[in-house]
């Protein structure tokens, strides 16, 4: 196998272990969501026992879309074995056993439920959000079975992903596949005003969780084709149209 190949490979494995798996391969992960690198390459699940460090270093650096972390924490070894271990999270706790590990984590997509989203993300503030460009790419068939009968919903993931921008344009590396057949565009200003939370991951997928797992069909702007960009459907309801009205009377008596 080449090593693009198996670079790719290895990509893929990080990614399912770290933002899905590590629970059930019995990987202790800190609260923001790193594993040390070590424990990885001990399984055999993926093959992954079969790579090194300077593999996993090579896979980090070179992702087009920046998926991963390094870092190194303080981790605390029983009978040195590389799966069984604790990290010393706490400054203030005294543990002379333990060694500074070189860890790893995914900087968003996880369906694992013990990660503290607010020491991993970065949360966006309201004033920010009202201007901010906040998009969701999917298909055709989604939007009319799911989406446009519910809104969107973050599914089994912790969070629905967005992305800031459209593929390929400045800053955007990551938030959506390039062969979405649709975008749908969120008013940040509605869901600034109602208190949802939105934050944004070091590599600038924009993430929230909506109300109870679901963004409601009311805080979508607009939903349009890529390629064509006919308007697939626009929020025209009644509420929504006086509050923008309304900020927008009120910007300009500002």
């Amino acid at each position: 196998m080449s090593q693009q190949k198996r670079d790719t490979a290895l990509s893929r494995a990080l990614s399912k272990v770290l933002r899905h798996q590590a629970p059930q391969l019995k990987l202790n992960m800190s609260s923001d969501g790193y594993v040390p690198v070590d424990a990885i390459l001990s399984l055999r699940d993926r093959n992954l026992n079969t790579y090194l460090e300077q593999d996993v270093f090579r896979v980090v650096e070179t992702n087009e879309k920046q998926r991963f972390k390094l870092t190194k924490k303080k981790v605390l070894y029983k009978n040195k074995k590389p799966l069984s271990y604790r990290f010393v999270e706490n400054d203030s706790e005294k543990d002379g056993d333990a060694e500074e590990v070189l860890c790893i984590r995914a900087n968003q997509g996880h369906s694992i439920p013990n990660i503290r989203c607010e020491e991993l993300l970065t949360e966006i503030p309201p004033e920010e959000l009202k201007d901010l460009t906040i998009m969701h790419g999917t298909n055709a068939e989604a939007w009319k079975q799911h989406i446009s009968k519910q809104g969107l919903s973050r599914m089994k993931r912790n969070h629905i992903h967005f992305a800031s921008g459209l593929p390929g344009e400045s800053g955007v590396i990551s938030g959506m596949r390039k062969n979405c057949e649709i975008y749908i565009y969120v008013d940040g200003a509605s869901c600034s005003e109602d208190a949802i939370t939105f934050y944004k991951s070091d590599n600038g997928v924009i993430l929230s969780s909506g109300i109870d797992g679901m963004l409601p069909l009311r805080y979508i702007e607009k939903v349009v084709y890529a390629k064509s960009k006919k308007i697939l459907y626009a929020n025209d309801d009644d509420e929504t149209i006086q509050k923008k009205k309304a900020k927008t009377k009120e910007n300009l008596g500002s």
